[in-house]
């Protein structure tokens, strides 16, 4: 039986006086990879914010309803929220290395959060997270060269190696390979079918055949409703719903 890692309950999201998500509901499995699709502008990007509290930034954005992680209310007033993206990592659509070393980019978050004892523990907490990444071969003689001189692609690995240095559960990638080619695209996505056996993944993706890949539950959202969740094989050969199908038969972009 799947364990559920995040409940969303009636989760509605407003801009000032817009509404961008509307009463979403959506359970998110443990170790497994969600791929969340649909339109530009359907409301993807607001909900996978939501789970790590990064729509709290913006000032005129307000949130209702529940969001659990292990049965936790993430929204829960005595949470802190640093210590929550902590546990709930995230990878953005463009890669964002820091300025700094390929190494101190990895090292930034195991120091600030106080992971390691000792500088050869963070020695080794660094390569286990660009071995993970599938970065570290290509990077093991340029530790000190700033993150900014690799290439999108291996510059989004160290993101992701970034964000599994601090040992979180869930990693949130929204749309992480549309600024990358081909060739680094199906890098990043064999790296993510690698480590859904650790971490839970949820996935923003404007690639139907992405979504296909790389996830076990794909959600379906449009004009910020969930129109359809389930297994991704089932949602991609028999949707129950008329507006999935026609999304994922071009008749609706």
């Amino acid at each position: 039986m799947e364990k559920t890692k995040i409940e969303s309950k009636k989760i509605n999201v407003y801009y000032g006086d817009k509404k961008a998500l509307s009463n979403i509901t959506l359970d998110i499995p443990e170790k497994k990879v969600t791929s969340l699709i649909g339109p530009s502008g359907c409301g993807k990007s607001t909900f996978l914010r939501c789970l790590n509290r990064m729509n709290d930034t913006i000032d005129i954005c307000r949130i209702e309803g529940k969001i659990l992680v292990d049965g936790e209310d993430i929204y829960d007033t005595k949470l802190d929220p640093v210590l929550l993206r902590a546990r709930i990592g995230m990878v953005f659509q463009k890669p964002n290395p820091f300025p700094k070393s390929i190494f101190d980019n990895v090292a930034y978050g195991p120091k600030i959060h106080g992971l390691t004892n000792s500088s050869d523990e963070l020695q080794l907490l660094v390569e286990s997270s660009l071995k993970k990444a599938g970065l570290y071969n290509e990077v093991k003689d340029r530790l000190n060269e700033p993150g900014t001189s690799l290439s999108g692609g291996q510059q989004q690995r160290l993101c992701i190696a970034r964000a599994i240095a601090v040992s979180p559960e869930v990693i949130l990638m929204d749309e992480p390979c549309s600024a990358l080619d081909p060739i680094a695209t199906a890098i990043i996505e064999e790296l993510i079918d690698e480590i859904s056996k650790n971490f839970t993944i949820v996935i923003v993706t404007h690639s139907m055949q992405q979504a296909a890949r790389v996830s076990n539950q794909t959600a379906f959202f449009h004009m910020g409703n969930l129109i359809e969740v389930g297994k991704t094989d089932q949602v991609f050969s028999t949707p129950k719903e008329k507006k999935t199908q026609d999304y994922i038969t071009g008749k609706i972009g």
